[in-house]
């Protein structure tokens, strides 16, 4: 007689290969920008300009000139992550290979790799947050706090004054997007032309029609971000002005130009977001895991902003 197998399924090895993790594009705006710590509510961006009133020389006093000192409010919103796991339900899963014997179990097997996805996809929040958040109008982790965009939205029909429109047509733009960035480097204020960190700040969708455009256009001495250290980054031809590509203005059609250092992130402690809690609680039977941080944005000086609109 044969084997009757009917009563079996069929095997699938879950145990032949490790875990592995998603990849997640993380943000990389912290890293360019000011970030201001210590700030539990509200704090100021403490600004001093001079008002220079020259005279021809003569005898006498004549003060004319004023020293100006005033400020920019940046406020931060609290933002939490709580998530409780039941190591009981590993046990039902190819996961129970991994747990230590016995019934009382107070660690998740793959906590490394749990920890690094949680640290990945909160840097990937905050990123996002920083460019598209809004209280008023963003849906999900986007509504939690205000960011850059909502700024400069509200500002373009008041006090930013250097504003313009590209088009988001992939074919148009693709013919265009070089001169458009000429365009928006010949609005960067004159008082801040001679910077080192200038920065043109696109989503990555918008960089790649633009390297791919300087590539096409070749100009016989294109050298592109592989030659200049940093992954979908690179010095506009003739300018001073570093375009690059960040995640927080994916699908965001909207570019920002502007100083780096002209961008401030608000925060408390500066490693919150990243020194999460991950603990067993006892009276609850199941493993915890706490992050919480503090974030808001502001900008030193308007004028300084070059803001395009996708259209």
């Amino acid at each position: 007689m044969a084997l009757n197998l009917a009563g079996l399924s069929a095997y699938t090895d879950q145990n032949a290969m490790d875990l592995i993790k998603e990849a997640v594009l993380k943000g990389r705006t912290v890293d360019l920008v000011t970030v201001q710590g210590g700030v539990k509510s509200s704090a100021t961006i403490n600004r001093l300009s001079t008002t220079l009133n020259a005279a021809a020389g003569a005898c006498g006093w004549s003060a004319t000139n004023s020293t100006i000192l005033d400020q920019r409010t940046i406020s931060v919103c609290d933002i939490k992550v709580n998530e409780s796991v039941c190591l009981n339900d590993l046990e039902n899963y190819y996961t129970q290979i991994q747990m230590n014997p016995g019934s009382y179990n107070t660690e998740i097997p793959f906590e490394q790799l749990y920890a690094e996805n949680k640290k990945d996809v909160i840097m990937a929040l905050i990123e996002d947050l920083i460019w598209k958040g809004n209280t008023a109008t963003g849906t999900g982790n986007l509504a939690l706090c205000d960011g850059l965009i909502k700024l400069f939205h509200a500002a373009t029909a008041s006090t930013l004054s250097n504003f313009g429109t590209y088009s988001i047509n992939t074919t148009t733009l693709a013919s265009t997007i070089i001169a458009k960035v000429d365009e928006a480097c010949g609005k960067i204020d004159t008082d801040i032309i001679d910077t080192d960190d200038l920065h043109l700040f696109m989503g990555y969708a918008d960089y790649r029609i633009y390297a791919r455009a300087l590539r096409d256009a070749n100009y016989f001495a294109y050298s592109g971000a592989e030659d200049q250290g940093q992954e979908f980054s690179q010095m506009h031809p003739g300018t001073n002005v570093r375009v690059i590509a960040v995640r927080g203005l994916n699908s965001a059609n909207r570019w920002v130009l502007t100083r780096a250092s002209n961008i401030y992130v608000g925060t408390d402690l500066l490693s919150d977001a990243e020194d999460f809690r991950i603990f067993y609680s006892q009276d609850n039977d199941e493993v915890r895991f706490l992050a919480k941080w503090k974030l808001g944005v502001q900008v030193a000086y308007l004028e300084e902003v070059v803001y395009y609109i996708g259209s």
